[in-house]
């Protein structure tokens, strides 16, 4: 795997090249928004009706209240990932958070684009890590490589349906550091998402930075 430069970066100096990280109200720490129209099996299904991306709740809400601030600021971020400097960055930009979350908005782009997260998490071992994606082929593709995952990050692999548990590729079966993530539209599963009874809150959960697997409510 590609070395990437990292060395002591402001936050300041980080955001310049990063584009700066997401805010999020209901999670306990910040995250990285990408448009989801760069969104690549995510796009395609969008298409799709009853699918989950067909709802993104990403196109809906405080995203399309505030699209006119939170899109060219999300653009700015798909462009910088290019940045031989992207990885220090970002490092610069988490610093020691305790946990950070990886595109509440948007997904991975590419094999490359996933391998300099994970350096971003080798280089920050005192934070954990959730990435969900739907982009199976390039989590597959980095495992085939004969790369592991670093044990501060958690990868989930997100439900295409709703009510249709996730069907785990043959590569990534028993992988440590690879999970799941399901999408209910009713009931109350036993490992559902503890937001929805929480005024939309994590609080004191920490469901999603574990090897637990989540069941999200449809939203």
């Amino acid at each position: 795997m590609h070395s990437y430069p990292v060395f002591f970066m402001t936050k300041t100096a980080a955001a310049v090249i990063n584009g700066g990280l997401s805010e999020t109200s209901k999670m306990p720490c910040k995250s990285y928004s990408l448009p989801t129209v760069a969104c690549q099996t995510g796009f395609k299904m969008a298409q799709i009706e009853g699918s989950v991306c067909a709802s993104c709740y990403a196109n809906k809400g405080n995203y399309a209240r505030y699209a006119n601030n939170i899109e060219p600021a999300q653009h700015a971020r798909l462009d910088s990932i290019d940045s031989q400097y992207w990885v220090a960055a970002m490092v610069g930009s988490i610093g020691a958070d305790p946990y950070f979350r990886w595109h509440d908005s948007g997904d991975l782009q590419s094999l490359e684009h996933f391998q300099k997260i994970v350096a971003v998490c080798l280089a920050t071992p005192a934070t954990l890590h959730w990435l969900p994606t739907r982009e199976y082929k390039i989590i597959s593709d980095y495992i085939k490589a004969g790369y592991s995952i670093p044990v501060n990050l958690f990868v989930r692999l997100s439900a295409m349906y709703p009510d249709r548990p996730v069907t785990v590729p043959a590569a990534l079966q028993n992988i440590a550091g690879i999970t799941t993530s399901n999408v209910h539209t009713s009931g109350d599963p036993i490992q559902a998402c503890n937001a929805p009874n929480q005024d939309g809150e994590c609080r004191d959960c920490r469901k999603c930075w574990s090897m637990e697997n989540v069941t999200y409510k449809m939203h």
